[in-house]
């Protein structure tokens, strides 16, 4: 590893290139504060997504030996900062409230208020940004005035300025009115009651620091007030969410000691070159030295998915990526047809309520009993009359805990299904394009129970993901292409995106060929954009 220092200061950057093992050092640092006797709860733990919260607050529990209440202050910024506000769960933004305010301005702002504790991306809790609310927000949590937001489009949004300034005035003077929030307030709330409300730290660790927005960054500033010593960590070079207002240059400009992990043990030889051809165009960097895995590894060209389905059916871990979602529909058709277990957007690609039913009826095949939930499940894709008595297809009475056999099941719960019979034969309701894709897992000695061995993902979504395999498409949609040709920003952020997305993988690369050369990333050492 390498460290830097400029000036004396708070503040110590820690750079984690990809598979370098920075939430392992950052732990490390957490285990050496309670080692000295620094109580947890004067721990801080703040990133960008749940997902990255939680893993960090998971391994720290088991590592240390804590209870989860212990380390109440291991979470993303937006829970952190609602907690602190002041602001009440029932005073956030209803259903109702959207329809009272579409209702009032006739016009169908077209957002359902997220829960802080739930939301895994905060990303994914503002609209897309080409719509009037978020367009709003980004203009808040990037700091701007909303005109400049609306500019920054130049003259490509869909709804006329005065449209847009109406809608807006509309939207604040209605919170104000019902002193109802939304998610940016959380984060705006915390800010004006800071210095009461904010706790004292020993020390705080940020994690993905690299995607976090302006109003984001004043909240670091504000807890670093309460704090004797904050850690900021990330990777400039995996900054891509700046369409989502992320700013990497505060991270790239804070002053204080910097340290770099210098060694992936994720990425493999061949691969680390590719991806250092790629991550050099970037205009503004952090110069790191990062070195690879000693393995080789390999890179393939493709035409898609069908090249590797006889090794994706039987064996390793895939992760298949694409800028855009849609551009995984043909690969998802295909791994439909040949009866391959996925999962995309965090979700099987078998609904849970089927593969609960499913499992449900195997274990009552195998003598086993099943709880009050799974009856529900199994008895949710059976007939009523045929395969369970009438009066019982809600199994009323029958708690989600309670526990029960086959057999109860026949005499006081409906059940009339011969224990002998197939899940394909015994759960009838189920649609057709169920049965047949799972009877085709099957029938191909392929497993749907526990997590899929599959990822289908953007590469914004699977950021901080790893697999055995990666297959990445190199196509790009037309506004991407545009925006890399008007502006260093936008071939910036495209190197950046292609970077992460090469840089999953811990054995072998494959590179799907784009369906057109002039809408396609160009892996070559001196390509540039612009």
């Amino acid at each position: 590893m390498e460290t830097t220092t400029t000036s004396p200061s708070k503040w110590f950057r820690i750079f984690g290139p990809p598979g370098t093992g920075k939430t392992t050092r950052l732990l490390n640092e957490i285990d050496d504060l309670i080692v000295k006797g620094v109580r947890p709860d004067r721990i801080g733990f703040f990133a960008f997504t749940k997902k990255a919260a939680n893993e960090a607050k998971g391994r720290a529990l088991t590592r240390f030996a804590l209870e989860p209440e212990d380390l109440i202050h291991f979470r993303t910024l937006h829970s952190f900062c609602f907690r602190y506000s002041g602001i009440r769960f029932d005073q956030l933004l209803s259903a109702e409230n959207w329809r009272e305010l579409s209702s009032q301005t006739s016009f169908d702002f077209g957002w359902d208020q997220k829960d802080p504790e739930m939301v895994e991306d905060p990303s994914t809790a503002l609209p897309d940004k080409k719509t009037v609310l978020g367009l709003i927000n980004t203009a808040r949590i990037q700091q701007i005035t909303l005109r400049q937001a609306y500019d920054s489009w130049n003259g490509a949004y869909e709804h006329p300025w005065q449209q847009v300034l109406y809608l807006f005035m509309a939207y604040e003077g209605y919170r104000k009115k019902q002193q109802v929030f939304d998610f940016t307030d959380m984060l705006t709330e915390f800010l004006e009651n800071a210095e009461q409300m904010c706790p004292t730290f020993d020390t705080v660790f940020v994690d993905e620091a690299q995607d976090l927005s302006r109003l984001q960054w004043s909240v670091v500033r504000a807890i670093a007030e309460k704090t004797d010593r904050i850690i900021i960590a990330g990777d400039d070079d995996q900054a891509i969410f700046r369409w989502a207002g992320a700013d990497v240059n505060t991270f790239l400009e804070l002053d204080g000691t910097s340290e770099t992990l210098t060694q992936s043990w994720r990425v493999p030889a061949t691969v680390h070159r590719l991806a250092e051809s790629v991550v050099r165009n970037i205009s503004d960097r952090y110069p790191k030295k990062y070195l690879p895995r000693k393995e080789e590894g390999e890179i393939e060209w493709v035409s898609g998915v069908s090249d590797l389905l006889e090794e994706i059916q039987t064996e390793g871990t895939w992760l298949i990526l694409a800028q855009c979602a849609y551009m995984l529909d043909n690969a998802e058709e295909v791994l439909r047809a040949a009866g391959v277990f996925y999962e995309m957007k965090n979700r099987k690609s078998i609904p849970e309520k089927v593969l609960l039913a499913v499992f449900a009826w195997q274990k009552l095949q195998e003598n086993k009993e099943v709880n009050g939930k799974e009856v529900r499940a199994l008895y949710g894709f059976l007939r009523s009359g045929p395969d369970v008595r009438r009066g019982f297809k809600t199994a009323v009475g029958l708690d989600d805990d309670d526990l029960v056999s086959y057999d109860d099941l026949c005499r006081d719960i409906g059940l009339l299904v011969p224990i002998d019979e197939p899940w394909s034969a015994a759960l009838s309701k189920m649609p057709e394009a169920h049965r047949v894709y799972l009877s085709a897992i099957e029938n191909r000695g392929q497993s749907f129970e526990g997590k899929p061995r599959v990822t289908l993902s953007t590469i914004h979504g699977a950021k901080g993901g790893e697999a055995q395999n990666v297959i990445l498409y190199t196509d790009l949609s037309y506004a991407s292409t545009r925006e890399a040709f008007a502006s260093q920003e936008g071939s910036d952020d495209l190197h950046r995106t292609f970077y992460v997305g090469i840089t999953r993988t811990k054995d072998r690369l494959f590179l799907v060929l784009p369906r057109s050369e002039k809408e396609s990333f160009r892996l070559d050492t001196d390509y540039r954009y612009g």
